[in-house]
């Protein structure tokens, strides 16, 4: 999967630049979007993006923090996908999960849309390394490879602690200590390692011959997209079972098979509107819709906005 960048957002942003003046997105004037940091230890950074976005906001970033990051997401749902030697992957991230990153040097982009929230504690890799004891061996080794990228599932007392450390830092100046800024997000570190140990056991690489057909498979799906293949059909079209395929996509896309599918359906639909040549309805028809209703609907979760108002955009 791929992103579709549709405003200036999509050239290049280094993260220290973005964390020192977000103004560099250059949004438009209906969303608005700030970032809080503080360091309660040298070494150690936390992190606050918040933002509300009027319109889908996708930006491409160079990670130059060197810091490993611990990130919760608090409100609504940003999308990752990152470059490496071993190929892309997109990575989804909702509310209330939380992921470990440390991709040093690595261009990445994000998609956002809508409210958004989330905490990230950066932790300088000299001071993580002191945790070993605490770290599996797979997250360490992917750590060291500077190419990591780890996702969480959601747990209630780290969401709930994420969430006093937002409050926090968005409250009242110097209302709490470094000491306890710090307890704050060294417990938030822990609580999002104790998830991710928590979690299923890491899967071994997929070989590169299912890789290639899994591409396959992608761009087959996504050839036509107003009617899309069978499951079945697809997996008998490059060779895979349908359970090697269905885990193929989760891994290496993650997302199920409609699921990317239908984003990248919802992807078009945005590109077709924004033209300005085709209707609503004409629009829905060409993508496989026999009801238009279905298609504002499926259009809104995607986007959190009908395809009408894109009609109405200047």
């Amino acid at each position: 999967m791929t992103f579709q960048p549709s405003d200036p957002t999509h050239s290049e942003i280094a993260a220290s630049t973005l964390i020192r003046d977000v103004s560099v997105l250059r949004l438009d004037p209906a969303s608005t979007c700030h970032m809080v940091t503080r360091s309660p230890q040298d070494g150690i950074d936390l992190l606050i993006w918040r933002g509300r976005f009027s319109r889908p906001v996708e930006m491409t970033i160079r990670d130059d923090s060197e810091r490993i990051h611990f990130t919760c997401t608090l409100q609504g749902r940003a999308r990752q996908w990152f470059e490496s030697g071993a190929g892309s992957l997109e990575h989804l991230l909702d509310a209330g999960t939380a992921c470990i990153g440390f991709n040093p040097g690595c261009r990445g982009r994000f998609g956002q849309n809508g409210p958004f929230e989330s905490v990230t504690v950066m932790v300088r890799p000299d001071l993580f390394a002191g945790w070993g004891d605490s770290v599996d061996s797979t997250l360490n080794q992917a750590i060291q490879s500077g190419r990591c990228f780890a996702r969480c599932p959601p747990v209630a007392e780290l969401t709930a602690t994420a969430a006093t450390l937002c409050h926090a830092l968005t409250g009242e100046p110097g209302r709490h200590s470094s000491l306890w800024l710090l307890g704050q997000g060294l417990a938030m570190v822990g609580l999002v390692l104790e998830a991710h140990g928590a979690g299923p056991h890491p899967i071994a690489p997929l070989p590169a011959a299912e890789r290639r057909k899994l591409r396959r498979a992608r761009d087959r799906l996504l050839a036509d997209l107003s009617q899309p293949p069978t499951i079945a059909e697809l997996a008998r079209e490059v060779g895979l079972s349908v359970l090697k395929l269905k885990r193929g996509f989760r891994l290496m896309f993650d997302d199920s098979v409609y699921g990317l599918f239908q984003h990248e359906r919802m992807q078009e639909a945005r590109r077709r509107l924004r033209a300005g040549e085709l209707s609503v309805t004409e629009v829905a028809s060409e993508l496989g819709y026999t009801n238009a209703s279905h298609f504002a609907a499926a259009f809104r979760k995607q986007f959190g906005v009908p395809p009408s108002a894109l009609k109405r955009a200047p």
